[in-house]
């Protein structure tokens, strides 16, 4: 008996590798296999495999009829007529209409219109809905065997504005 004897854990799985057996746990090998398109293919591993959420972007769905790409705080942002967004604090008060200057290109009644850099006659309004700020980044700086720790957290503040038109 391999288990009696005072047998040490090494020789004891050394043994039980020469007899062919299995720890308790452990998965048998594959015992039907098919051929699938010069593939071979264990039917214990063909379980049913969930597929991934796809989540699309919003354009994959329709394109809108008029839009615009504008840049904001160094950031290029496609913007609709209606919608909201935020970006980074903007120095306007809440409730008023702001005009954003730095338009790379625009779309109206199915024509492209693509500046050099930006468009001189393109007017997107919008008015600030409210300023907020966003979610708490933890900074954390260390200096190993130093005795050096510094926490520190941050939040942006931002703004919410929405797009009230889009003029050529």
């Amino acid at each position: 008996d391999v288990r009696g004897g005072g047998f040490s854990s090494m020789a004891m799985t050394s043994l039980a590798r020469g007899a062919g057996l299995r720890p308790f746990g452990a998965v048998q090998p594959c015992q039907s296999v098919r051929p699938v398109i010069g593939r071979v293919v264990c039917q214990a591993a063909a379980l049913e495999v969930k597929e991934k959420k796809h989540h699309p972007s919003p354009l994959s769905h329709e394109v809108p009829s008029t839009y615009a790409i504008v840049e904001i705080g160094g950031h290029q942002m496609f913007v609709e007529p209606g919608k909201w967004y935020t970006c980074n604090r903007l120095k306007a008060d809440v409730g008023s209409r702001i005009k954003f200057g730095r338009v790379l290109a625009m779309k109206q009644d199915g024509k492209l219109t693509v500046g050099r850099p930006y468009l001189e006659k393109v007017n997107v309004e919008a008015e600030v809905l409210e300023e907020l700020r966003g979610p708490k980044v933890i900074v954390y700086k260390m200096r190993p065997k130093k005795h050096y720790r510094k926490k520190q957290g941050h939040r942006q503040d931002l703004s919410k504005f929405q797009i009230a038109s889009i003029e050529a």
